[in-house]
């Protein structure tokens, strides 16, 4: 591959605004909302001209879906979890990984939720964002069945079931409306639903050919 040419100075400026826009109106649309969220709040926030906004957006929701796909982007880094030899230890940092993301960005979801309602393209997104997560549970299942770790299931519904199951815990647990000890401490929810993941697929160990291991997706 040919070497990297070092990005001009004009470029490093483009970036460094992109990026500070980009703060902002994930600022504005977790402190107001999808619909109350506003290009003029977005560039006030970023103390930016309001034209500058459209040399790097397209309107509010090109915004809002480059935020919402970065976040997506850290939600999916976060819950990649190590596997090790006990399926609960993978399954349990996996769901730590996400819901921690999920509680670090409250004030999104709720947004999400909000442009969901309104907006079929917005929708559309987040389904082709979510898809990332249920394609790699069902890999894993698929490949934990042929270990003979995971009961004969269908993986892809399987991994529908407990993406959603998850997914719209932490909706409404960390989302519409909770308690702030809630997003302080989220061991017992951790607990509870690695808990259910493992015994709703797992072979378990008084199971005849349980080998107690298993593998990454």
């Amino acid at each position: 591959m040919p070497p990297t040419t070092p990005a001009s100075k004009r470029q490093q400026q483009a970036a460094a605004t992109h990026g500070q826009l980009l703060t902002a109106a994930r600022e504005v649309f977790e402190e107001r909302g999808y619909q109350a969220a506003t290009v003029a709040a977005v560039t006030e926030r970023a103390a930016t001209a309001h034209g500058t906004f459209y040399l790097y957006f397209k309107n509010k929701d090109d915004a809002f879906t480059q935020v919402i796909s970065g976040v997506i982007d850290e939600l999916f880094r976060e819950s990649s979890a190590a596997w090790s030899a006990d399926p609960k230890h993978g399954v349990h940092a996996a769901i730590r990984g996400f819901l921690e993301v999920f509680a670090a960005h409250e004030g999104l979801w709720r947004a999400l939720l909000e442009a969901m309602l309104g907006n079929i393209e917005l929708e559309q997104l987040w389904l082709r964002l979510r898809r990332q997560f249920i394609e790699r549970i069902s890999r894993t299942i698929a490949t934990s069945q042929q270990a003979g770790w995971v009961r004969p299931i269908d993986p892809e519904l399987a991994a529908v079931a407990l993406g959603a199951m998850v997914e719209w815990f932490a909706f409404t647990y960390l989302v519409l409306d909770p308690p702030v000890s809630r997003r302080a401490d989220l061991t017992a929810a951790i607990d509870v639903l690695a808990d259910l993941w493992v015994h709703a697929i797992y072979v378990q160990p008084d199971d005849p050919g349980y080998s107690g291991t298993d593998t990454a997706g």
